[in-house]
């Protein structure tokens, strides 16, 4: 059996952009309701090194320019 999904006004770039438009004002323009916790030394250590290992991933990666971030798998 398939399914189909029928998009109505475009195409499915132009659907997956409103989606992405949509997900970004519903979650990311609210301030968060998170406590202000103290991160210790050795918690602040770790996300550092996570953040550069990825940083490092991602500039060795052979990436097309013309591709959407949100759309890059490495």
């Amino acid at each position: 059996m398939t399914k189909v999904i029928i998009i109505q006004g475009g195409s499915l770039e132009s659907y997956y952009e409103q989606t992405m438009d949509y997900l970004h004002a519903k979650y990311h323009t609210y301030p968060s309701n998170l406590l202000d916790l103290p991160i210790s030394p050795e918690d602040a250590s770790r996300m550092g090194y996570y953040e550069k290992l990825a940083q490092n991933i991602a500039a060795e990666a052979d990436i097309d320019d013309s591709v959407p971030l949100g759309k890059l798998v490495v």
